[in-house]
């Protein structure tokens, strides 16, 4: 799972520096356990209800999971790997530059994580049953949303460098090349089962 609040799933609780955060107590007012998990909602996001429907937990925060030591491995890596792990972080954006200041993890970065524990799992199995695991699994990307608000915000310096349609050629193009260099099986094409940029109003592009 890569993208936003709208699927962080807690990663952004174990970023020290970042502003961006859901601990607060209404923000798991009606979460099963009452209690705040880094979800930016009131209860289940729109990764736990996908993972409902097709029958499996909710992915956990990769943050959650990463020990301190130097090689980054993951505590009960062989259940986060094959069910599956969240890189989403809220306020994250295609580009780096998208809410830069508040120090979310962009998708670079969470592509980069992915690609630690593309090369753990292959570790646990081999290449072959990685591989052959990976191809049955559903990539999940709900990102976007945060790039469009950051042009459209008013103090905006990018809104002075593109024009409108631009910069969403921009967005598209780097969320293109960052999925080729992700080291999935096959092309990435036939991977990304779904593939989510965040709406905006038509009127803003």
């Amino acid at each position: 799972m890569f993208g936003d609040s709208l699927v962080d799933v807690g990663n952004n609780n174990f970023l020290s520096d970042s502003m961006l955060k859901a601990d607060l107590p209404y923000n798991g007012i009606d979460f099963p356990t009452g209690k705040a998990t880094g979800r930016f909602s009131n209860g289940k996001n729109a990764a736990d209800f996908l993972a409902e429907k097709v029958g499996l937990p909710t992915a956990p925060p990769y943050l959650a999971l990463v020990t301190s030591d130097s090689q980054r491995k993951l505590n009960d890596s062989t259940n986060a790997m094959v069910t599956g792990v969240s890189f989403a972080s809220g306020g994250a954006g295609i580009l780096n530059g998208t809410n830069e200041a508040f120090e979310p993890i962009p998708l670079t970065q969470q592509v980069e994580y992915y690609s630690i524990v593309h090369n753990q799992l292959v570790q646990e199995v081999g290449l072959a049953c990685a591989n052959t695991h990976l191809a049955k699994s559903l990539f999940v990307i709900v990102i976007g949303s945060n790039d469009l608000l950051t042009y459209f915000d008013k103090d905006s310096q990018v809104s002075k460098q593109y024009t409108p349609r631009q910069y969403v050629d921009l967005m598209a193009s780097t969320l293109k090349q960052l999925m080729k260099v992700a080291p999935m099986v096959r092309r990435w094409e036939t991977i990304v089962r779904v593939w989510g940029i965040n709406p905006a109003p038509p009127d803003l592009l």
